[in-house]
């Protein structure tokens, strides 16, 4: 069970460890130090003087980097639990509380921030409050509330909308609701009986309602599209990202390269043995779709590389696991340097949170993961984690179990 082990109002700390990696793009630093006050990094360098009264933390023979960035997930379900529409049917109650045990199995893991891409039912405005105030062991989160669906289309999570007003009013409703993102089902899903992924289930001009409501209120959407020409048609909207994308031409992943558009790679989800394609609590429908997917991903992920698109990476719902998705990009070439900025600027940057997190700077919040070994060097490194830090409190530290 994970608890705070210190609160840090007014406190200053000094983290040292063997190496310090400020940004995957940066220069590493052996010995390296941090120093915070608060929730604020103060500096980051080798041989840095120690404030008076401040409390050292030495870390040892570790790797220190940004806090990881979860792109994508939704917190009260576990794909590796079974069905995912028998999930929600739960009291809300107990989904929240199920959302609060993965998003602390999460943080313990090195996640310090989470883009949540639709709950049921808008539990997440709750449980933001608490997580992002600090009030519970959990990562910061982003959310999208409801996500919108056509009435024949994927989600267990989401709201029914058909034509363009609906769409346009079901947007407002979430962002009355509070939603730092707004998330469409565009195309068909694995895990939904009767749909293709490939299919695309809503409108060019349905998809542009939503994305213009959105930037109205100055927040970006997520396209859930596994391929086909519902792709087109949100990358011709102009949405922010695209979910999955597993199904993708190379001509659609030049198209979203052109315009700057991140593709949201949710690879263990497929990719985990034995996962859910192996699963009996799935019908053999849904099994034969995770199978596909699972053939698909890796390449998918190599030809998305090589049209220049930005990727980050998300466990879906598998709590705990990003750590795994490290690993399986690394098979579609990405290198450790690579992989580590997806997990940490470039996720920062789409969340439009580059100026508070992805780098260890000045000024910047002290989320902060110590790993045995280097992730640079060795990506499976990466499920090392040793010591959590998110806005200057430290959550996990090895050293005292």
């Amino acid at each position: 069970m994970i608890s705070p082990s210190f609160v840090v109002a007014a406190i200053t700390l000094v983290l040292k460890a063997r190496l310090v990696v400020p940004a995957a793009d940066a220069p590493s630093i052996s010995p390296g130090m941090v120093l915070i006050e608060g929730d604020r990094i103060l500096s980051v360098g080798s041989a840095l003087a120690v404030p008076a009264g401040a409390i050292v933390l030495d870390l040892g023979d570790v790797t220190l980097l940004p806090g990881l960035i979860d792109a994508h997930s939704h917190l009260s379900l576990d794909v590796l639990a079974g069905n995912e529409a028998e999930q929600v049917r739960a009291p809300e109650t107990e989904l929240v509380l199920r959302a609060a045990r993965h998003a602390a199995r999460d943080l313990e893991s090195g996640v310090t921030t989470m883009r949540v891409l639709s709950e049921p039912r808008f539990i997440d405005v709750t449980y933001r409050k608490f997580f992002n105030q600090g009030e519970l062991p959990a990562p910061f989160v982003q959310i999208a509330t409801s996500a919108i669906a056509a009435s024949n289309g994927h989600g267990v999570t989401s709201v029914r909308a058909d034509g363009a007003d609906e769409v346009r009013k079901t947007t407002r409703v979430n962002l009355k609701a509070g939603a730092d993102w707004i998330k469409l089902y565009v195309t068909g899903g694995v895990a939904t009986p009767g749909t293709d992924p490939r299919t695309s289930f809503y409108t060019r001009e349905e998809i542009r309602a939503a994305v213009e409501e959105a930037d109205r209120a100055s927040r970006p959407v997520a396209a859930h599209a596994y391929g086909g020409p519902g792709v087109d048609d949100a990358i011709e909207a102009g949405v922010e990202s695209i979910e999955h994308g597993l199904y993708l031409t190379d001509s659609q992943f030049e198209a979203m390269a052109a315009k700057g558009i991140f593709l949201g790679a949710t690879l263990g989800v497929f990719l985990h043995e034995p996962g859910p394609a192996e699963d009996p609590r799935w019908s053999p429908e849904i099994r034969e779709k995770f199978l596909e997917a699972r053939r698909a991903a890796v390449d998918s992920l190599s030809r998305a590389r090589r049209a220049g698109v930005r990727v980050v990476f998300g466990t879906d719902a598998a709590h705990g696991a990003l750590a795994e998705e490290a690993v399986h990009a690394s098979k579609a070439g990405m290198s450790a340097r690579e992989i580590l900025k997806a997990l940490t600027q470039d996720a920062a940057e789409l969340m439009r949170l580059g100026g508070e997190i992805g780098t260890l700077a000045p000024g910047k919040r002290a989320d902060l993961v110590a790993f045995e070994g280097n992730p640079l060097e060795d990506v499976e490194a990466l499920s090392r984690v040793r010591f959590v830090m998110k806005a200057g409190r430290a959550y996990r530290d090895d050293r005292m179990r």
